[in-house]
């Protein structure tokens, strides 16, 4: 990437390919050339990337550095090609492409009330889909309405993450719209597993404790059932009809009575136990003694 990431790809040919045109605005046109004879994107954006080593933990703001800001084709092409292919990219390696005017991509707090829009990806087809997002995100393909400010493509050991992220939550995202739309440019089914999470919901979700370890707790916690609600205690677990149905609750009902036990003599009335092993040995042998056991007989 530029000089910061090592290796450069193959400059891929813009034109003459339905997927791989790069135009600007929704009559797929190309932009008028300016003054400079360059042609200028609607919105200025900005390249950064994220890398840190397997296993290791950083702090993923300050990790963030920013390559390049781009605001026409022609600068873009030219940042395009120097970027290394997402398929020999290392692993947990995130490269950012957001509007110039966030201050800091890919951060939660940057965007609380926004989200993301997640697919996760099998290498072998993560270059193909990455550009058409690309293409379609500074090409402006998606309306104002939508939110659309990046995308993020994270690179892991077992699969790839592409996401889109929306500054606010508008109707396109909850009705779907958005989802959809972000499929059609990829080229994918409808059925395709795109899922949405509100970078509030994460916010709120990183800030409370983490939960109590099971394994150390006195109560075990269960999955609710049809009917009724869910519960931490089997001796609480009654159903709808009445009828306890807990495994205690049968134990209860199903056990055979104990017989009483004799009373004990008080402690303080009772031999020393080693004099009465010593009794009870002494015993067995002067039983032996008497029958000739251990002994043999001399006429």
């Amino acid at each position: 990437m530029s000089s910061n990431v090592p290796g450069a790809r193959r400059t891929s040919s813009l034109t003459g390919s339905s997927r791989l045109s790069l135009s600007v605005g929704k009559n797929n046109q190309p932009a008028a050339p300016n003054g400079s004879g360059r042609h200028p994107l609607k919105h200025e954006w900005s390249l950064s990337y994220v890398h840190r080593p397997p296993g290791a933990k950083v702090e993923y703001e300050k990790e963030i550095r920013r390559v390049a800001t781009f605001g026409s084709i022609e600068s873009f092409l030219q940042l395009y090609s120097h970027i290394t292919p997402p398929n020999e990219m290392p692993a947990v390696t995130d490269l950012l492409v957001f509007l110039g005017r966030i201050g800091r991509p890919g951060v939660w707090e940057e965007m609380r009330d926004g989200g993301k829009f997640t697919l996760r990806l099998l290498h072998p087809i993560t270059p193909v889909l990455y550009e058409s997002l690309l293409f379609a995100l500074i090409g402006d393909q998606f309306d104002s309405s939508d939110g659309v400010v990046g995308c993020v493509l994270s690179v892991r050991q077992s699969e790839d993450i592409l996401s889109v992220w929306v500054e606010e939550e508008g109707d396109s995202v909850r009705n779907g719209a958005l989802r959809e739309k972000i499929l059609t440019f990829l080229n994918l089914p409808p059925s395709t597993l795109c899922e949405y999470r509100s970078n509030r919901a994460l916010l709120d979700a990183a800030s409370k404790p983490y939960p109590p370890n099971p394994a150390l707790s006195s109560h075990t916690t269960h999955p609710p059932h049809a009917a009724h609600a869910p519960h931490t205690n089997h001796n609480e677990h009654h159903h709808a009809d009445g009828h306890d149905r807990s495994y205690a609750g049968q134990q209860r009902h199903h056990r055979e009575p104990r017989e009483p036990r004799e009373p004990r003599e008080p402690r303080e009335q009772r031999e020393p136990r080693e004099s009465r092993d010593r009794e009870t040995r002494e015993g067995a042998f002067a039983g032996k003694r008497e029958n000739g056991w251990g002994h043999s007989r001399r006429e």
